[in-house]
């Protein structure tokens, strides 16, 4: 069996695979951490600089939903720093980036399936009156808010796809399976010493992944298919400006809005109307690609195809961490 020198090299496998929440004291870290008391001061401490910005819009002669639109993106911006340090949200999208970056491929094929139909819709509302009225009409906060809405509409979509993937996944992590994924890892010669002992295979059949570790699974896939889908709503927004820029002169958008167009910058390159547009319809653009990866079964085979070794791996690895943590406390009583 392994020894506590082990284990450690064992944690630090977790961290650089980007499964943080697997290592027992980042476990119990986090559960600090979102104890009702911890939570409840950060939350105090969050509103004393949204009651500052609120001073500051007053002070400024601002409207009430742009002070209300500052006030929120203080405590957003806040929480999210909270919640990227908290949750280790670093380590996960390291893994998560390169393991994106590996599979580019697959954007090949998702782009010509999707691209084409989506363009053809979506070209047919940038030149509409309404589309550019609304978007002016928003502050620049309320356009990020209804962006971010698309965005959590996406995670609502990818939830239940992951969740089941990962269940199944977990099932399949036993006997002999169990010594083919940790091969390579730090607890390699443990698993085939497992194995070879009925009732500790027995004892690692039957640990099971806790709510936490499924969701650093979870978010592992979450920034994978972030990373692939951002990239599909750059080359929208890419599009959608170089466009505007040709196709949509000044005096159309002054027609268009009532009023100039503002530029925002030294080079008046792009104006703040078509900037919003752009980013309001490459955010809708990002909402459809996810509902396309989610119903695309050539894309959903290919995506998990090629991450299932990882998920099983992380789950064969984990199984055996706990067996020899128990295994070595128990010896040292």
């Amino acid at each position: 069996m392994l020894t506590t020198n082990d284990v450690a090299k064992c944690e630090r496998w977790f961290d650089d695979n980007g499964l943080p929440y697997f290592v027992e004291s980042g476990h119990e870290a986090i559960q600090r951490a979102l104890a009702p008391r911890v939570v409840g001061l950060w939350a105090g401490l969050l509103a004393v600089p949204a009651a500052v910005a609120v001073l500051v819009g007053v002070a400024l002669h601002w409207t009430a939903a742009e002070v209300v639109g500052l006030a929120v993106a203080v405590v957003l911006v806040g929480a999210v720093a909270r919640a990227v340090r908290v949750f280790r949200v670093a380590l996960i999208s390291r893994w998560a980036l390169g393991h994106a970056w590996e599979n580019r491929s697959l954007l090949g094929p998702l782009a010509t399936r999707a691209l084409p139909f989506l363009l053809l819709f979506i070209t047919f509302l940038f030149i509409n009156t309404e589309v550019w009225q609304v978007c002016a009409a928003l502050p620049r906060p309320l356009l990020w808010a209804s962006v971010g809405i698309f965005a959590l509409m996406a995670v609502a979509f990818l939830a239940p796809s992951f969740a089941s993937e990962i269940a199944r996944v977990g099932v399949e992590v036993e006997g002999e399976r169990l010594a083919a994924t940790c091969q390579g890892t730090p607890v390699a010669s443990a698993a085939r010493e497992i194995l070879a002992e009925p009732h500790l295979a027995s004892e690692v059949a039957g640990i099971r992944l806790p709510p936490l570790q499924r969701r650093n699974l979870m978010l592992m896939l979450f920034v994978a298919q972030a990373v692939q889908m951002l990239s599909l709503v750059l080359i929208v927004f890419g599009f959608f400006v170089v466009f505007g820029s040709i196709a949509i002169r000044p005096s159309v958008i002054e027609t268009w809005v009532g009023s100039p167009p503002h530029f925002t910058g030294p080079f008046h390159l792009i104006s703040d109307e078509l900037f919003s547009v752009a980013l309001f319809l490459s955010g809708f653009a990002g909402l459809y690609f996810t509902v396309q990866a989610v119903i695309d079964d050539t894309y959903r085979r290919e995506f998990f195809t090629r991450i299932e070794d990882d998920l099983q791996q992380a789950i064969g690895v984990r199984k055996v961490y706990v067996a020899l943590r128990a295994h070595l406390a128990h010896a040292s009583r």
